[in-house]
């Protein structure tokens, strides 16, 4: 007798698998099913599988409805129906016992989405009302279709293979107007570091549309400085800008992310096919400084803290200043930044500069990791003269700085440093690496201050031309 294959999905229930027969069976739901509910905590309460109070599907019938939808979001407020029409979420769970009720997880979060009798529809992130929203941040970045929270002025940048932003055809939003024939996540390519099968650390290109997965990104007002946690953050939002032809959007984020990146590469022309060109081209050029362009330089200056600006100051004068900057990376709530660093972090940050030897503290009190460690970082990276003479403790400036910190401590120690330490100094020309396996890599110099980069790999300095 041959026995009959069965479709069925794999789902992960109160910490053990379970097998479900479908009444219709899709392979794509299958892998997302498998892939999701190892992700999230699911539970099931008389026959009933759910997330967070909300049942969803019912095991209790021998082959149960086990069904991914399509919702639509629209603006909550007219007037951005010229750049953001609406947003289409995949991959939807619908309540078990209620049609106007759903479910999705993006990056990470889950979004509810429920309508009224009044059809209404209210959208959740993490319990946290927010409403689909068009961002005008400032003159450099705006017009980014966005999360915006119901409750302040603060938004939620989106980038998910789930959402779908569907902006105008018209303008600069139609696929077609800048002449691009290829994607341009294809052209761009960065050395990533990974451990090969002889277990000995590589490097490799990858394209970025290959890095690619999903995150979402705050951004607070009133002053909407672009801060991530993560450099994967930094490929996603490219991804975002790039479909959503938003070249200023990009240009910020690819500042951003040259700093956090071993190498980036692009091909701008492979034999006689031109695949970078025309705004993408000029705004590439433009980032790794190739091409001077005034009016980009006053619109995207003010987006990096100048912590520069002090080089003269007397240590005590320069922490003040920047924790000036440090407090303005802060969200506001209640009329009030929700950090400011008091005068005992101040003193100990004076403290741990001035020490003779490189200094060891503990990891208990202070907001070591939240505070001490990216106000350290940032005064590393200014060029103030009392600083950096006290770092050198007696010997030749130090151009590179390596922070060692436990190993529990790590991501949220990566979190930090790449939330404040990327957005400073306008121009200026550095790296900050969470793998200390990139020192291994040819383009990651130490000691002289790097150079300027071409469209492919770093290249030494010219010679100085005569005056």
């Amino acid at each position: 007798n041959k026995s009959a294959e069965v479709d069925y999905y794999k789902i992960r229930v109160d910490g053990a698998h379970r097998i479900v027969v479908p009444q219709t069976f899709s392979r794509a739901t299958s892998d997302y099913l498998d892939a999701i509910t190892r992700a999230h905590t699911f539970t099931e309460r008389g026959g009933l599988v759910g997330y967070d109070e909300l049942p969803l599907f019912d095991l209790r019938q021998a082959q149960p409805s086990v069904d991914l939808h399509r919702v639509r979001v629209d603006p909550a407020k007219g007037g951005v129906e010229s750049v953001v029409r609406y947003a289409e979420i995949d991959n939807v769970f619908r309540a078990h016992d209620d049609d106007n009720k759903f479910l999705a997880f993006v990056a990470d979060g889950a979004l509810r989405v429920d309508v009224d009798q009044n059809d209404r529809v209210r959208v959740r992130v993490n319990q946290v009302g927010v409403e689909l929203a068009c961002a005008y941040f400032n003159d450099a970045v705006s017009f980014v279709p966005c999360f915006k929270y119901a409750d302040s002025d603060d938004v939620l940048l989106v980038s998910s293979p789930h959402v779908a932003f569907k902006v105008d055809n018209g303008g600069q939003h139609h696929a077609d107007y800048y002449g691009m024939k290829h994607e341009l996540a294809s052209c761009m390519l960065s050395v990533e570091v990974f451990v090969d099968l002889n277990d000995e650390h590589a490097f490799k290109s990858f394209p970025l549309e290959e890095l690619v997965t999903e995150s979402k990104t705050a951004v607070y007002a009133p002053d909407y400085v672009l801060q991530v946690a993560s450099r994967q953050q930094l490929i996603n939002l490219l991804s975002l800008a790039i479909n959503l032809r938003n070249v200023s959007l990009f240009i910020l984020v690819l500042f951003q992310l040259r700093r956090a990146s071993v190498a980036l590469e692009f091909k701008p022309q492979e034999g006689k096919v031109v695949k970078i060109s025309g705004p993408w081209r000029e705004a590439i050029s433009y980032v790794l400084g190739h091409a001077a362009n005034r009016r980009y330089d006053q619109l995207f200056r003010p987006q990096f803290h100048d912590v520069d600006a002090h080089q003269n100051a007397a240590l005590p004068d320069f922490v003040d200043a920047l924790c000036d900057v440090f407090t303005k990376f802060q969200r506001v709530v209640d009329g009030r930044r929700q950090i400011s660093p008091t005068p005992k972090q101040k003193a100990f940050l004076q403290k741990i500069i001035s020490a003779p030897e490189c200094f060891h503290f503990s990891e208990v009190g202070s907001g070591k990791t939240k505070v001490i460690l990216p106000l350290f970082c940032m005064a590393f990276l200014s060029n103030n003269a009392d600083a950096h003479a006290r770092l050198a403790r007696g010997g030749r400036d130090k151009h590179a700085l390596v922070v060692l910190v436990p190993e529990h401590l790590v991501p949220d120690a990566k979190a930090q440093v790449y939330r404040y330490c990327l957005a400073l100094n306008f121009r200026s020309d550095y790296r900050v690496y969470d793998d200390i396996f990139a020192l291994l890599h040819d383009d990651v110099l130490l000691g002289a201050r790097p150079t300027a980069s071409s469209y492919y790999r770093r290249e030494p300095a010219a010679a100085p031309g005569p005056p």
